[in-house]
């Protein structure tokens, strides 16, 4: 394949458009989980929280690059169902233009503290 593309080969703006679906059903997939941990009381590592404003961010970049909008983008989600839930695009639009702000879980330091209550000390 050369590196020129005739206007051909050139992705449509629907198909730019249909080929953020993944990544948004993705970032809708990552809030979901989240927002449930957050919910439930589970453990949220600074790991998901990273995760997931590195997908809203990367999410943001590829819908500003293809210069979709909410419309254009439930709109492929009508065509291609398969990518997430129903809905999900809408939803991840809306965290990748607007990020939610969640705290990872504080550690337990009492197992810790525990522990080295048992630890005897030289004076």
């Amino acid at each position: 394949m050369s590196d020129t593309q005739t206007e051909d080969q050139q992705p449509t703006h629907q198909e730019e458009v249909a080929g953020l679906l993944p990544t948004l059903a993705q970032l809708d997939r990552t809030a979901t989980e989240l927002e449930e941990k957050a919910g439930a009381g589970q453990e949220v590592t600074a790991a998901d929280v990273s995760a997931y404003e590195q997908q809203a961010a990367h999410a943001r970049h590829l819908v500003d690059a293809a210069g979709a909008d909410h419309r254009e983008v439930a709109e492929a989600e009508k065509e291609h169902r398969g990518d997430g839930d129903k809905g999900f695009a809408t939803r991840a639009m809306d965290h990748a233009a607007h990020p939610r702000s969640f705290e990872p879980t504080p550690a337990d330091n009492g197992r810790d503290r525990d522990r080295d209550d048992d630890e005897e000390i030289d004076l």
